[in-house]
């Protein structure tokens, strides 16, 4: 079982076990050709010539008195016992009709065909000659060559033929592990050139073999989806503590400001009114990155009914209506459509979408909150009218902690993670975020599948409830 499972993972030994297959498998099949070969042309060989000594025995003309014709084939068969000690002959005359007389006449002239007989237990070529004689009779003459030989012949060449094949599969076998390991050696250079890569490391693709190019691209775009995961967890980090030491500093600084002396009670309820404020900010801080968090683990979204999305759109434009006659703008919806999603979360991308829509709006054009049906999804965009996004901008709009505005002036009103929960919440249904400059303006929105559920489920009425 050791040697099997390390049989298993040696990519050296299983590449040289194939190679031996093959060239076992190549070895049998031209071993076999050249002995099918072989033995046909010994048996064509060994038929030729026992066909020339038929031909030599009836050559010239026989002397037409029948004795002398007796007399003279008995010596040519002695001539060629002589030649051929091997070589088994018998002569007859028998009385035939004169069909079988003219029959027998008329083949005289060809070769006779060569059959096998049994004999004694032993297996001979054999050739009939028949040969016209005086009156009614003829003459039968047989000539039986012993097939041992040339089967003698074939088993020395069958072993010859077996012993070279298997010591060609014995060299190609102490040939294929080293010609393995000299054929891996990029292979093991793109191994130590992997454990000394470090953060920014990347494996050269110069020289490569063409059955590791897939092997080193996939390589160093996993090296860069680590760098890129270390770097967002990095500035994930150094924005969540920057974010945290504001309201932080401010709580630490109100408490040690209203004990610094004697306050009366009503001063501090004010202090403890502006502690809890900020508190109210963190804990909403923590609760999107909370958020964030479980959709970077992959977290999909639950509870899915399909929903009127115009409906939701129309109660998201009714709850940003403090928001809207603050900043003295209008918002309509544009289309509608229906999809199987998390009313809360869809709710909330909404708000989001509408919220940053309406602090960034400028002129005096309504902001438009669009739905669009398509083929198999369901987009859903905000367009508000301005300038339009630079493309350093637009390029990090989701990310987190990201503000337009490089200052952190207004930290206190917002965390920039609106959009980047937008993001969140596209993924979390399988669906992606968008964003499109205008001349006149900009389009934000997200993407989502029509169906991701079951179509047996009910159609609700969205409630004018606030997105949590």
């Amino acid at each position: 079982m050791t040697g099997l499972n390390w049989w298993r993972r040696s990519l050296h030994l299983r590449w040289a076990s194939v190679q031996v297959m093959a060239v076992a498998v190549v070895l049998a099949v031209v071993g076999t050709a050249l002995f099918k070969t072989l033995q046909a042309h010994l048996v064509e060989s060994d038929h030729q010539l026992l066909q020339r000594q038929a031909r030599w025995l009836l050559m010239g003309d026989l002397p037409v008195d029948q004795g002398e014709r007796l007399k003279n084939l008995r010596y040519r068969l002695d001539m060629l016992n002589d030649l051929h000690p091997d070589l088994r002959t018998s002569m007859r005359t028998e009385a035939v009709s004169d069909t079988a007389k003219e029959l027998a006449a008329a083949g005289h002239g060809g070769d006779s065909p060569v059959w096998t007989v049994m004999l004694d237990g032993q297996e001979f070529d054999t050739v009939d000659l028949e040969i016209p004689a005086d009156g009614l009779f003829v003459t039968q003459v047989r000539l039986m060559a012993p097939v041992a030989p040339r089967q003698a012949e074939l088993r020395y060449f069958g072993w010859i033929i077996l012993v070279a094949g298997c010591a060609g599969i014995v060299i190609a076998a102490a040939l294929s592990v080293p010609g393995m390991r000299w054929s891996g050696r990029r292979l093991r250079q793109l191994s130590r050139e992997a454990h000394a890569a470090n953060q920014g490391g990347r494996l050269s693709m110069t020289s490569v073999d063409a059955e590791l190019v897939e092997l080193v691209q996939a390589f160093n775009s996993t090296l860069d989806q680590r760098e890129a995961v270390f770097r967002q967890s990095e500035a994930f980090s150094a924005d969540v503590a920057h974010e945290l030491r504001s309201p932080l500093a401010t709580l630490i600084g109100g408490t040690q400001l209203a004990l610094s002396r004697q306050r009366s009670s009503e001063e501090l309820r004010d202090a403890l009114a502006s502690n809890l404020e900020e508190l109210e900010r963190l804990k909403k801080l923590v609760n999107d990155m909370l958020f964030l968090a479980r959709a970077d683990r992959g977290e999909s979204a639950e509870s899915l009914e399909r929903a009127d999305l115009g409906a939701l759109a129309d109660a998201m434009i009714h709850y940003c209506s403090a928001l809207l006659d603050e900043a003295d703008l209008t918002a309509v919806r544009v289309g509608t459509a229906t999809a199987i999603c998390n009313e809360a979360l869809i709710r909330r991308a909404m708000a989001n979408l509408l919220s940053n829509a309406i602090r960034h709006a400028q002129g005096e054009r309504s902001v438009e909150l669009h739905i669009q049906a398509l083929p198999g999804r369901v987009r859903i965009w905000v367009f508000n009218a301005g300038l339009p996004i630079p493309e350093e901008v637009a390029e990090r709009i989701f990310d987190r902690f990201f503000r337009a505005n490089a200052s952190r002036s207004d930290h206190t009103s917002r965390h920039g993670l609106g959009l980047a929960i937008v993001h969140a919440i596209a993924r979390m249904h399988g669906g992606n975020v968008f964003m499109q400059v205008h001349k006149d303006g900009n389009s934000i929105g997200f993407e989502i599948p029509s169906a991701l559920a079951s179509a047996q489920v009910r159609v609700r009425d969205a409630v004018q409830e606030a997105p949590r």
